[in-house]
């Protein structure tokens, strides 16, 4: 009870001094202008780019700097506490306390083979999924305005009026739609399409499908050679069909086999106590010296 009323008196002590120092209305400003310029300066040490392009990847709106200060605050206020709660109970300090304060930190690091990591990849890996099967939808749509016998629509009006039904690639088809208006349909489609990786698994033949089209001038050899290509457009589905039941196919395996990994545990353990409950019995002699 001593050493906590200690503690309370020092914290006490220094939140009266801090409130003494910023006293009046000029040094709070000050003072809370040179935290802002000390978190900002810190944030900025702790910026992690490559951790910032991989939120982005994801889809998660967070900025990195936040998830590492996050990460740092975390295993820092949980070592605090513990070392307050032992000066408190008057025990020596443990080094587990540091230990557990250091699996903070790597369990929530963003590395590849970590639980943090493996979340950020699977996030990642879901929206490329999600991201392809909207941009086949697309060529799809494109397709069928294109043999229109009727007539139509413009590609850069065409792009626009479509990004509403889509919300993975909305921005792009808006920002498309608004190059191809600018800039032409040509360095409109190599922009969209350097939106994607170098190692696509098909966004170069959406990009020739799209530039070769484009560039005829004749609207029925266009819808012929949309004809030609529906084969590669139907191959390119059925492929991201099967790769997006793939994924769900390994995550549903992963699912069903922990409860026989659990079970199987549970009887190696159960199987280790009557062992140990047996050569208890036998106090140790016999065939268990």
């Amino acid at each position: 009870m001593d050493r906590l009323l200690l503690l309370i008196a020092v914290f006490g002590v220094v939140y009266v001094a801090l409130l003494v120092f910023v006293s009046s209305s000029s040094r709070q400003e000050r003072y809370i202008l040179r935290l802002g310029l000390r978190w900002n300066k810190l944030g900025e040490r702790v910026q992690n780019d490559k951790l910032q392009q991989l939120l982005q990847d994801c889809g998660l709106a967070i900025s990195a700097r936040k998830v590492t200060l996050f990460r740092y605050s975390a295993a820092l206020i949980y070592w605090l506490v513990q070392v307050s709660a032992d000066f408190v109970r008057a025990v020596p300090f443990s080094v587990y306390d540091l230990l557990v304060a250091a699996l903070i930190l790597v369990f929530t690091s963003p590395q590849r083979f970590l639980p943090l990591g493996l979340f950020l990849a699977w996030l990642h890996q879901r929206r490329m999924i999600q991201k392809d099967g909207e941009l086949i939808s697309f060529i799809r749509l494109y397709e069928n305005n294109r043999v229109r016998k009727h007539g139509y629509v413009q590609f850069g009006a065409f792009c626009g009026s479509t990004a509403g039904h889509f919300y993975y690639i909305r921005q792009d088809l808006y920002e498309l739609s608004e190059r191809a208006v600018d800039e032409g349909a040509e360095r409109a489609i190599e922009w969209f399409c350097a939106k994607f990786p170098d190692n696509h698994s098909f966004i170069n033949d959406i990009r020739s499908i799209l530039l070769a089209t484009e560039g005829m001038d004749d609207d029925q050899e266009a819808a012929a050679y949309l004809r030609e290509q529906g084969k590669m457009i139907a191959k390119i589905s059925s492929d991201q069909y099967l790769k997006k039941w793939s994924f769900i196919g390994d995550l549903s395996t992963i699912i069903n086999v922990i409860p026989s990994i659990a079970t199987f545990l549970m009887i190696v353990c159960l199987a280790m106590q009557y062992i140990m409950l047996i050569k208890g019995n036998f106090n140790g002699v016999g065939m268990f010296q």
